[in-house]
C-alpha cells in the first residue's frame, strides 16, 4: 500500500513543499537547458549560409553549363570540364560543409543542454525521489497495519506493538515528550500515549486506531 501524504497537516505540508520545490527545480533547469539548446541552434544560420552559398555557386555553374555552345570541337568539352571542376571544388564542398556544420551544431546543442540540465536535476531528484518513495511506502505500510488491527478487533494488541516500537525507535527527546514514564507505561500496560507518538511518527492520525475499551491507568506517583 502507498500513501502519498501523511494525515497530519504540518508533515503533509512539508512534503507538499518538498515535492513542489523538486518540481520547480527540475523545470527550472529544464528550461535553462532548452534556452541553451535554442541559443546554440541559433548558430545554424551560419551553416545554412555556407550551404546556401555553395548552392548559389552550383546554380551559376549550371547556368554557365547550359550557356556553353555545343558542337565546337575541344572548346565545348573544355568548358564542360571547367564547369564540372568548379562545381567539384567550390559549390559541392560548400554545400557539404554547410550540412556537416549544421549537424555538428545540432549535436553540440543537445550535448550542452543535457550537460547543463541533467546533472542538477538528477542531483536532487535521485535522493529526494528515493526518500519520498520509501516514505510513501512506509506510511502506507503503517496505514495497512492500523486498518488490519481495527478490522480484526486487535486494536489493543496493535497498540502494545506500537508502544514497544516507540520505546525502541523514538529518540529520547521524542520518547519523553510522549510520556513522562515510558518504562512505567510499558510495565503497567498503558500503551495509549506511546502508541499515539509512534503513529504520529509514522505520519498517521492516532484516531485511525480504534480507542481502547479499557481505561488507561494513571501514571504512578513519584515519591
Amino acid at each position: 500500500m502507498v500513501k502519498v501524504y501523511p494525515d497530519r497537516a504540518w508533515p503533509a505540508f512539508l512534503r507538499v513543499l518538498g515535492d513542489l520545490s523538486a518540481v520547480i527545480w527540475s523545470v527550472g533547469w529544464g528550461v535553462l537547458g532548452w534556452l541553451i539548446y535554442k541559443t546554440v541552434m541559433g548558430l545554424e544560420v551560419i551553416a545554412d549560409g555556407i550551404a546556401s552559398t555553395g548552392k548559389t555557386f552550383n546554380d551559376w555553374i549550371d547556368s554557365f553549363r547550359h550557356a556553353i555552345p555545343g558542337g565546337i570541337p575541344y572548346l565545348t568539352q573544355f568548358l564542360l570540364d571547367t564547369a564540372n571542376a568548379l562545381q567539384r571544388y567550390s559549390g559541392d564542398p560548400l554545400v557539404s560543409a554547410g550540412h556537416n556544420i549544421h549537424d555538428a551544431i545540432f549535436k553540440l546543442a543537445i550535448v550542452l543542454a543535457l550537460l547543463v540540465a541533467v546533472p542538477p536535476i538528477l542531483l536532487v531528484l535521485l535522493p529526494y525521489g528515493t526518500w519520498r518513495w520509501r516514505d510513501m511506502h512506509e506510511i502506507g505500510a503503517a496505514l495497512a497495519f492500523v486498518r488490519i488491527a481495527s478490522v480484526t478487533g486487535r486494536a489493543d494488541q496493535a497498540r502494545a506493538v506500537l508502544a514497544f516500537r516507540a520505546v525502541t525507535t523514538l529518540s529520547f527527546r521524542q520518547l519523553m515528550s510522549a510520556s513522562s514514564d515510558p518504562v512505567g507505561d510499558l510495565a503497567e500496560r498503558r500503551y495509549e500515549r506511546l502508541a499515539s507518538a509512534m503513529l504520529k511518527r509514522a505520519g498517521l492520525d492516532p484516531g485511525r486506531l480504534a480507542p481502547s475499551d479499557l481505561p488507561e491507568l494513571p501514571p504512578p506517583r513519584r515519591r
